[in-house]
């Protein structure tokens, strides 16, 4: 098939004069081999790197926690991600759903991976899709109960987040996704021109929809059974009229006004150093997230000593991360300043300018091996707005969202989608949105032409159908696990000796305050001193007037400690 034929309807290369086309060598084109040495190497480290964003989700979490037993619970959270999601993937998302594989995956059986490089590079992806629904209810008293932790990861991870990557990424002729346009599929350019709804295709690169639109779908979700739990109880009496984030001591609504709730005076309750280093190691992941979402580092070699501008695809994924992150954290740092300007606070919200430079990484994830460096930091200053939008939703239907994950995931992968439609529509951007292709060296593709309109209405329709199978699914399995009561179930673990006698309120998906019998102690550090006497085990606790003892000293007439001290209350 000639790539330059003018009664063709796929797209014409010869129009685009600064580019070279076919760049790709022959032995990286390949039907049956997939990667080359470096190419694989490429991929094995992205997948390890982008593992290591769980340990930038969990400390972004962390920050947030207010007590011992919900830093517990955050980190317990985030194993049971891990453990779930590869369970999940394994069994039936990779090769029963996703057909990340093709042809290979109709031969996979069970126990077994048709591609295990690709597989441990996905795996991450579906991962994160559920990891980033546990910072939703660090600080609410209404926790994610481990076993709905565990359905919900394997869930997404298995199930959810692998019919949309069937969607959207996989070269089925019945999706949407523009990998079903590689030479040699079930299409004819000669042919009468399809119409729109056979032609249209979406551009999420590296998932701004696919993971975090989804993975904020389902936080959002969760926030609200929350909500729902909250007014349940308070409607049977079982706990004040207050809000269920002062029922703890966290976060709470102020009168004063948005700008006051989003910046408050203190400058932010959460851990700054924590969360600082948690979003650092996200930024850096998110290189390999992105970059490594080329799946190759070979270099096309152009058939004229003319070289491609699009040699180095990964290179460019990189810059356009750093501008759009760049230009994200400026918009969000001018705003923060105002608003300290303006409340007088005593310092800037350092975790609203993070939330920035996150919320403009989530969005240029869709378009950043599509948009040109202009198009990034645009994208970038527009993300920040919409993050603000979306907390501004939380703050007037009071929906508490300790991590942000439905502005800064679900609207800001929104945007990222809608962004890439808008930012790759002029014959000078397509002509970059077909080089960017050619230079995945995936296959050769000849993508059907699409004007500015078509391809904003492919973007929002491809949206449209994440959203509605997040909402649909999410509301399905939170559902099901609200309604469906978990205490007679515990009541037979009682009976068998496994329970001390407990009684357990309400369904399988969250936890009640009053479910727990010990109250949670500040987490901040004290100054230990041990005494001499090693055999009684003496610890004696500074708090401010004369010591307080605790362990075997207690037992010995000397005072317990019984409140909470200003220096914090955790022995070691």
């Amino acid at each position: 098939m000639s790539a330059t034929n003018s009664t063709n309807w796929c797209f014409n290369y010869s129009a685009c004069n600064l580019y070279k086309w076919n760049t790709c060598p022959s032995d990286v084109v390949h039907p049956t081999v997939r990667y080359t040495d470096s190419s694989a190497a490429w991929v094995l480290i992205a997948a390890i790197i982008v593992f290591f964003m769980k340990a930038g989700f969990m400390l972004v979490e962390v920050s947030f926690a207010k007590s011992v037993n919900e830093r517990r619970h955050v980190v317990i959270i985030k194993h049971m991600d891990a453990f779930a999601s590869a369970f999940g993937f394994f069994l039936i998302g990779f090769d029963s759903i996703a057909r990340y594989s093709s042809a290979e995956s109709a031969n996979a059986h069970f126990f077994k991976v048709s591609d295990p490089l690709l597989w441990f590079f996905k795996f991450t992806f579906a991962s994160n899709a559920a990891t980033v629904v546990g910072g939703c209810l660090v600080s609410n008293p209404y926790k994610l109960r481990l076993p709905a932790a565990f359905i919900s990861a394997f869930v997404i991870s298995g199930i959810i987040h692998p019919i949309i990557v069937l969607i959207v990424w996989s070269d089925l002729p019945q999706s949407i996704s523009p990998y079903r346009f590689c030479v040699g599929m079930d299409y004819n350019c000669t042919l009468a021109t399809p119409s729109f709804l056979r032609s249209m295709y979406v551009l999420d690169f590296a998932g701004s929809g696919a993971v975090h639109m989804l993975g904020g779908t389902f936080g959002l979700v969760l926030c609200l059974f929350a909500k729902l739990k909250y007014w349940k109880q308070q409607k049977q009496g079982n706990i004040q009229d207050v809000t269920p984030t002062e029922a703890e001591g966290a976060e709470v609504v102020q009168s004063e006004g948005f700008w006051d709730w989003m910046y408050p005076v203190s400058g932010g309750d959460e851990a700054v150093s924590e969360a600082a280093l948690g979003v650092i190691i996200l930024w850096f992941a998110w290189f390999a997230f992105n970059c490594g979402s080329t799946e190759s580092v070979e270099i096309p070699l152009a058939k004229s000593s003319q070289q491609d501008p699009y040699y180095n695809i990964p290179a460019i994924i990189a810059i356009n991360m750093i501008m759009a992150a760049a230009s994200g954290g400026i918009i969000a740092i001018l705003i923060a300043t105002w608003a300290q300007a303006r409340l007088r606070a005593s310092s800037i919200n350092a975790n609203e300018v993070a939330n920035g430079v996150l919320s403009a990484l989530v969005s240029i994830t869709a378009g950043c091996a599509f948009v040109d460096y202009w198009g990034a930091c645009l994208i970038g200053v527009i993300a920040v707005v919409v993050y603000h939008f979306g907390c501004w939703l939380e703050y007037r239907l009071r929906i508490e969202d300790t991590a942000r994950v439905f502005p800064v995931h679900a609207l800001c992968g929104l945007w990222g989608l809608i962004g890439t439609g808008l930012l790759v529509a002029g014959p000078e951007s397509e002509c970059n949105l077909h080089a960017a292709f050619e230079g995945l060296c995936y296959c050769e593709l000849r993508l059907p032409p699409a004007g500015q309109g078509e391809r904003i209405l492919a973007q929002i329709l491809g949206s449209l159908i994440i959203l509605a199978i997040g909402l649909f699914s999410a509301l399905l399995l939170y559902g099901l696990l609200y309604l469906v009561p978990i205490n007679p179930f515990m009541q037979v673990l009682v009976k068998i000796r496994v329970l001390k006698p407990t009684k357990y309120e309400g369904g399988w998906l969250l936890t009640s305050p009053s479910e727990s019998s010990r109250k949670s102690i500040d987490c901040e550090p004290i100054e230990v001193v041990e005494e001499e006497d090693k055999r009684t085990a003496n610890f004696m606790l500074h708090e401010g007037e004369g010591p307080v003892y605790y362990g075997a000293a207690a037992g010995e007439g000397k005072q317990v400690l019984t409140k909470r001290s200003k220096t914090g209350t955790i022995p070691v």
